[in-house]
């Protein structure tokens, strides 16, 4: 029988990371440790994907028990330990697990994919084909991502799989690929404490496997390969992977801790029977279903095709079940739907200074009333991930992976939306958003990026799909045309409306806010004078009409009665540097509606023409805004008397 042997890492003459600085380099993510879990995995799965049309990768799931046989094979692998001065966390959390009437293990598998390749040593060089998947995920911290189009960026996020093992320890198993042969892997690897032990300070971190005959570091070991590691696989009970078509990698969580669910499962846990709790194993299931829908729903939502981008199936003791098509679950059929408008790339999102195509976004509404599938509330309550009414706006890079969710709270009526924004796959674009984002993968951080270009784009992004929830949300919207003057004649809600727009739109040209108004009396009387005077355009706010994003501006002309008027309109683009023709998309603003005294008047070519029944005139200036950019409009007198 093989022998399998530890090695703890001691801290180099020059230093190196600890265990616990390593397990922290996730920051504080916003998700539960279970959540977090699967997505990581989950993440890293996809980007290790082969890439082939017919080989579409799985991620499996699967919570099970030992039986007597398997818990020995574990025992065996796992017997030598690390030194008692060790930290309890690895060292005494190995000795309870195995002495547990129940030895629960949670394992995370996916097939289809390149598996765990390349040199067993960090510090080997590698050929320009050559695979580092194994030193980076096994021995290395922080690593960048080799993945063009990636989900992940910093390998920081394998330290979710320690988190949720009570023992902080985890077995890997791989087939791979290895100088065109498959070769099969395995290895145990723990994050514990930093200690000392005989004088010598050492990481906390532990890797299990055979005696390396490396001359760099006499002590360390390799993993298991081929008829060993396959041997161990087998009577440990794990997935088997006896061919080239069942590549990829397992990850096997000793004592997975489920104290995230105790909210809802506190009445059974600790798990001492859970074969027999129905209960249990269908709010386990439905825990892990959710969570997957709700972090990776695009994974799951057929192409245009019908090909499936992943398949997944989640076995809870022995009880295994495919996760459900989102596309016929409510409220995601909405997000499906946005995804769908969006990989078709109908509607473009740009940046202004520098024009750049910063992605696509698509979204669908549904009635306020539209009930959402309550699998999922039936068993967790309140504490499921999935709302009950839709408000949400998904970010997605290309991989296609939920980054985060931007939401709004509903009005009692207010229709429910799904939104999703997908970034370019241009590589300067992508990079730009992967870049921004923290070790955990949940935001867009622009003020984390260095490069002002970068910035600029995330920043921009951001802006024009907020300005779309407040679309979508109905912020903008005006009931009709009566309610529509109530709001100008200066009421709490024209004042919001004023500042929404102004927001939007910006101050008007020439730097008009409205604000100061213009004195119209001298003495005792009406404000009189023999020549035409005109205000700069005031923005008074926006509006949706026929799924078009509206600005309306508010012009006074104070001019003899009968006068005839000739004043030149025209609508421009703002932006920081001043004012331009066309939006980023290459369409320009354009007017489409001109109320003198609220009796609709004509353009010809960009100029209005009219004689005033009043002295004092108000005009009403409505432009159509081509993209979500700011727009601004000048206004010019051509007669004066």
């Amino acid at each position: 029988m093989t022998l399998v042997n530890i090695y703890s890492e001691p801290f180099r003459r020059d230093g190196n990371i600890s265990a616990e600085g390593a397990s922290k380099l996730l920051g504080r993510p916003s998700l539960s440790p279970l959540e977090l879990l699967l997505r990581e995995t989950l993440q890293n799965s996809w980007d290790a994907s082969l890439g082939e049309k017919n080989d579409i990768p799985s991620f499996k799931i699967r919570l099970r028990n030992l039986n007597q046989i398997e818990k020995l094979k574990f025992q065996s692998f796992f017997s030598e330990l690390p030194p008692n001065e060790a930290s309890e966390s690895v060292n005494k959390g190995l000795k309870e697990f195995f002495n547990k009437s129940n030895q629960v293990v949670l394992e995370i598998c996916d097939f289809g994919t390149r598996g765990l390749g390349g040199p067993f040593s960090a510090s080997e060089s590698l050929c320009d084909s050559e695979s580092s998947d194994f030193v980076n995920f096994v021995k290395n911290i922080g690593s960048p991502r080799d993945i063009q189009l990636g989900g992940g960026t910093y390998g920081f996020g394998k330290s979710s799989l320690f988190k949720m093992s009570k023992c902080n320890t985890v077995l890997i198993e791989t087939l791979t690929k290895n100088k065109n042969k498959n070769q099969n892997r395995m290895i145990g690897y723990a994050l514990g404490s930093e200690f000392n032990y005989e004088g010598k300070r050492f990481t906390g971190r532990h890797w299990w496997g055979v005696k390396s005959d490396s001359l760099e570091e006499r002590n360390s070991v390799d993993p298991l390969i081929d008829d060993d590691a396959k041997n161990f696989a087998k009577e440990m009970g794990l997935m088997s992977r006896l061919n080239s078509t069942r590549t990829g990698t397992s990850l096997i969580i000793l004592d997975p801790n489920l104290e995230d669910l105790k909210d809802n499962f506190e009445d059974q846990l600790p798990l001492t029977n859970p074969e027999d709790n129905d209960l249990l194993c269908k709010k386990l299931m439905v825990r892990m279903q959710e969570i997957l829908l709700w972090h990776a729903w695009p994974k799951f939502t057929p192409k245009e095709d019908e090909v499936l981008p992943m398949k997944c199936t989640i076995s809870i003791f022995d009880r295994t079940k495919k996760l459900p098509d989102p596309r016929y679950i409510a409220p995601f059929d909405l997000l499906t739907n946005a995804l769908n408008k969006a990989r078709k790339k109908e509607e473009e999102i740009f940046s202004q200074r520098p024009k750049r195509l910063l992605g696509y976004v698509g979204f669908q509404k549904c009635s306020y009333d539209s009930v959402t599938d309550q699998r999922f509330r039936n068993l967790l309550g309140d504490d499921s991930l999935i709302p009950d009414k839709l408000a949400h706006f998904a970010l997605l890079r290309p991989a296609e992976l939920v980054v985060k969710y931007f939401t709004r709270n509903l009005e009692e009526g207010q229709d429910q939306w799904g939104g999703v924004f997908i970034c370019d796959n241009n590589k300067e674009i992508e990079q730009s958003f992967a870049k921004s984002e923290p070790p955990s993968h949940d935001d867009w951080n622009p003020q984390s990026l260095d490069d002002n270009y970068q910035r600029t784009f995330v920043n921009q992004a951001l802006t024009k799909i907020k300005e779309k929830i407040k679309l979508l949300s109905g912020i903008y919207s005006l009931e009709d045309q009566e309610g529509e003057n109530e709001l100008i004649q200066g009421d709490s809600l024209a004042k919001l409306a004023g500042d929404l727009g102004r927001s939007l739109i910006g101050k008007g040209f020439g730097g008009s806010d409205g604000s100061k108004e213009r004195k119209q009396t001298s003495g005792s009387g009406p404000y009189k004078t023999k020549f035409s005077r005109l205000t700069k355009p005031v923005a008074l706010g926006t509006k949706l009409v026929d799924e078009k994003l509206i600005a309306d501006f508010l012009i006074q002309l104070a001019s003899k009665k009968d006068n005839m008027i000739d004043i030149n309109l025209k609508s421009f683009v703002k932006t920081d540097e001043g004012k331009e023709p066309l939006a980023p998309n290459g369409k320009s603003p354009k007017i489409i509606k001109v109320l003198v005294n609220n009796k609709e008047q004509f353009l010809e070519d960009e100029k209005l023409t009219f004689k005033p029944d009043t002295d004092n005139t108000d005009i009403r200036v409505s432009v159509e805004i081509p993209d979500y950019v700011a727009v601004s409009l000048n206004a010019e007198l051509l007669n004066n008397e």
